[in-house]
């Protein structure tokens, strides 16, 4: 089976579950294995949708969407109906472009902490999960006339386009087995989907006349208990459940195979039907046209493919709450990331619109960063809301490492950090600058910058360099 459907929670809107069905029939008739994770929670914001292969993961907003959208980065979202009508999507909430972005951070702080436990320690130095890629999904599909303003940080696609995107986006940074592929949705605690990979392993109907999963028909799997073979294969008629023990089921008559040209227009009929099979003409056009010129997919090593992303844009420009930049060698974009102590460790959640059990304990922040007199200045805050010990950070070479995009690596100068070690009492929030005493590389377009210990492990910030277009 080339598909298998993870889930935290039930898709609570029947567009949602349609959409989940329709990808997932796109998918399994590719190669190789790919995972769909939907509706989960990590440190303490829902996620609507990651898809996992071999060489790439890819975050997603998923947005069901009967009209025109209309949108840009900062603002909000509408769509507009056939009769000219405008609603906003997400009202009180952030437009998708921003969920999808607060997305990436979340997960991709899960998957660096859980690192040692996905992969080998000599395989650890070299997979970067910085590197998924983000995606605001419209489905069924983008109406003509829609006008939606994204930059290079997220894409935009329509649902009937995603399998194509899929196959041909990869990242040179991400190379994980089927056994690792696995291991992420077993460590965010998630259940298999089994209803839909039965769909899959059968034959299908007609999408208007698959069921709307309920309580009742959803049948969810734990990790360790499977309903399905390994090779996604259901159970054979007459072989008891190992889980309730229940008797054999009588064999069912083998109905007469519809012809295919029944099945085909069958399937036309359908929005969902003909998602699939433009996806699959998509494909095999781009292989067609790939392998006629001579030419090889998207090598991995290629910039568009293996760039560095961030969240923010180039120094100098502007973003959404964020305050606005004193001079053009000077990003701020206010990146916090908050951590609580839970079970003994340190667990990313969120910094704002948490529930009261889930609120930081400790917030670090990259205010800005200062390019300008051939130097580099690192301008950090540190919140401590613990109520009964300090917290320090060091502003060290020991304690921040960074990097950029072309490789090029640049080292605090600890004489120079103002103060040395950043250290908050209970309550208190205190702000210091760690001082990299050289310029940034003229081609590079993104900082990494790197906690690597003090104050709650391992976190990364990224942010666009001067140049960066």
């Amino acid at each position: 089976m080339a598909v298998q459907v993870w889930i935290g929670e039930k898709p609570e809107h029947a567009n949602e579950r349609r959409a989940i069905m329709a990808l997932a029939r796109g998918l399994d008739r590719l190669d190789g294995l790919y995972l769909i994770l939907a509706n989960f929670t990590v440190g303490g914001r829902s996620i609507d949708l990651v898809i996992v292969k071999q060489d790439a993961i890819f975050i997603i907003e998923l947005k069901h969407c009967d009209g025109k959208v209309f949108g840009d980065v900062n603002g909000p979202w509408f769509v507009e109906g056939s009769n000219g009508e405008r609603k906003r999507l997400n009202p009180g909430r952030k437009n998708p472009y921003n969920q999808v972005i607060s997305y990436y951070y979340n997960l991709v702080n899960f998957l660096n902490d859980h690192r040692a436990e996905l992969l080998s320690p000599q395989k650890a130095k070299t997979v970067d999960f910085r590197t998924c890629r983000r995606l605001v999904v419209i489905a069924p599909t983008i109406q003509e006339g829609s006008r939606v303003e994204t930059d290079w940080k997220v894409d935009l696609k329509g649902l009937d386009e995603l399998p194509a995107y899929l196959v041909t986006e990869r990242s040179s940074e991400i190379d994980l087995t089927e056994e690792e592929m696995l291991r992420i949705p077993e460590l965010l605690h998630l259940t298999r989907w089994t209803e839909i990979n039965t769909l899959l392993a059968g034959v299908l109907p007609r999408f208007d006349e698959l069921p709307v999963v309920t309580d009742r028909t959803v049948s969810q799997e734990k990790p360790g208990i499977t309903a399905l073979s390994a090779t996604g294969a259901a159970p054979s008629a007459g072989e008891p459940s190992s889980a309730t023990g229940a008797s054999p089921t009588p064999p069912q008559p083998v109905a007469t195979p519809t012809p295919f040209p029944q099945r085909f227009a069958r399937l036309w009929q359908s929005w969902t039907g003909r998602v699939a099979l433009a996806s699959s003409l998509i494909v095999v056009v781009l292989l067609g046209i790939l392998f006629s010129q001579g030419r090889s997919l998207p090598r991995p090593d290629q910039p568009a493919q293996s760039m560095v992303v961030s969240t923010s844009l180039p120094a100098g420009g502007a973003d959404a709450g964020s305050i606005a930049p004193v001079s053009s060698c000077v990003w701020s974009g206010f990146q916090p990331v908050g951590r609580r102590m839970m079970n003994g460790g340190w667990e990313n959640v969120g910094v704002i619109g948490n529930a009261p059990g889930l609120t930081p304990d400790v917030v670090v922040t990259l205010e800005e960063v200062e390019f300008c007199d051939g130097r580099i200045a690192l301008k950090w805050s540190l919140r401590n809301n613990l109520s009964d010990q300090s917290i320090t950070m060091p502003l060290t070479a020991d304690n921040i490492e960074v990097r950029d995009s072309v490789g090029t690596r640049y080292l605090v100068a600890d004489d120079l950090s103002q103060p040395r070690e950043l250290r908050a009492l209970p309550g208190e929030r205190v702000r210091g600058s760690a001082i990299i005493d050289r310029s940034v590389n003229l081609n590079a377009s993104t900082l990494v910058i790197v906690l690597k210990k003090l104050p709650f492990g391992e976190t990364t910030w990224l942010v666009p360099a001067p140049g960066a277009g």
